[in-house]
């Protein structure tokens, strides 16, 4: 009994033995996966960590702190996340971005106010916190957290902190594109609706400019809230597409950024490698509560089947069509289609008008 169980031992290891010592035994093929075919491709999954594939990902990757401060706007207390630069070649951290000039924290403090500018740049502004007014020299609109601004080029712009507490924003800065409009749009995230759902996994959108507001076909700035103790789908973007994220919730999180994680904390953003193999995603740990995150995007692919336009590629979109194949279950099938409580793409539509903040006449 005891010479057969040796020679059973003998013959379940050998095998593995002979293929660790790079002997002559072929590894057992793969087991099919979950709703693949035995003989059906595998995905082009990139298997090279970040050393291998040559990518440096912490250049793409901006934290405010550790930047200088300057001034902008005569009053603007600002700190750089990234800047603009080749991400095609090595070069400084941060010096990244292919068609903005500049994305930084502002602060201006309490009480305090900005000149009257007119400059031939376009502005995003993000209010973070704080409350505050702006104004173009004739009619001023109100600010408070969670407020989104969209300046044209050439609109005079003044910022007035109306209170103790400063008044926090991220900025966003470029030469002019698309076909802005010829007013400044004002607009409350709270109030408007939500335009993707389940993007990427578990991106749940609210589309806040795009190109009814004058930018190009390509561009979209969304705030994305993804659901807690999960992570979004990892996936890759080509050579031309910037996409930039930046973490609005208190506390810090993790980003996947090829085979790396780093911590991104609040006001810290990152350009997603654009070289069609670094693979990013964004990690919510919290248990409880949804994170936000600012997105940021421009695409100059023309390439058929390249998604541009508002909202985040993969997500369920109103009016949108199941997925061909069959689903694991009723209750998955419930799921996928079109949501009446999804709102996309319509700047004219009454349920994102609401959202907009009407200037008053100036005091």
């Amino acid at each position: 009994m005891r010479k057969l169980l040796g020679l059973l031992v003998v013959a379940c290891v050998c095998p593995a033995i002979a293929q660790q010592g790079g002997g002559a035994a072929q590894p057992a093929p793969a087991a099919p996966q979950a709703g693949r075919g035995a003989g059906a491709p595998a995905p082009n999954v990139n298997t090279r960590n970040n050393e291998q594939n040559g990518i440096d990902i912490d250049r793409f990757i901006g934290y405010p702190v550790n930047s200088p401060v300057h001034f902008s706007h005569g009053g603007l207390i600002t700190q750089t996340i990234l800047t603009a630069g080749n991400p095609y070649e090595p070069g400084l951290a941060g010096a990244v971005l292919e068609y903005r000039k500049d994305l930084s924290t502002a602060t201006l403090l309490g009480h305090n106010a900005t000149q009257l500018v007119n400059v031939p740049d376009s502005f995003l502004f993000y209010v973070k916190d704080g409350e505050g007014r702006l104004d173009d020299g004739k009619q001023e609109w109100d600010l408070r957290g969670n407020v989104a601004i969209l300046v044209p080029p050439n609109s005079p712009h003044r910022f007035t902190n109306t209170s103790d507490k400063p008044l926090t924003m991220i900025m966003l800065t470029w030469t002019a594109s698309g076909t802005p409009k010829s007013e400044i749009l004002v607009r409350d995230i709270n109030l408007l609706p939500w335009c993707e759902e389940n993007a990427h996994w578990n991106n749940f959108s609210k589309c806040v400019f795009g190109k009814n507001d004058g930018m190009l076909d390509s561009e979209r700035v969304l705030m994305v809230m993804l659901s807690p103790l999960a992570s979004s789908q990892p996936h890759t973007h080509p050579p031309g597409f910037e996409e930039i994220w930046v973490k609005l919730s208190p506390g810090t999180d993790l980003s996947l950024i090829g085979s790396e994680l780093r911590k991104i904390p609040e006001s810290a953003g990152y350009r997603v490698p654009p070289n069609g193999v670094t693979e990013h995603s964004n990690l919510n740990q919290n248990e409880t509560t949804g994170q936000w995150w600012l997105y940021m995007a421009r695409d100059r692919s023309k390439t058929p089947g390249v998604v541009t336009g508002v909202g985040t590629p993969g997500g369920i979109a109103a009016n949108a069509t199941p997925p061909p194949g069959p689903l694991p279950s009723a209750v998955n099938r419930a799921r996928v289609g079109a949501n009446p409580n999804i709102v996309r793409d319509g700047a004219s539509l009454p349920a994102v008008q609401v959202a907009d903040i009407h200037p008053k006449p100036l005091k």
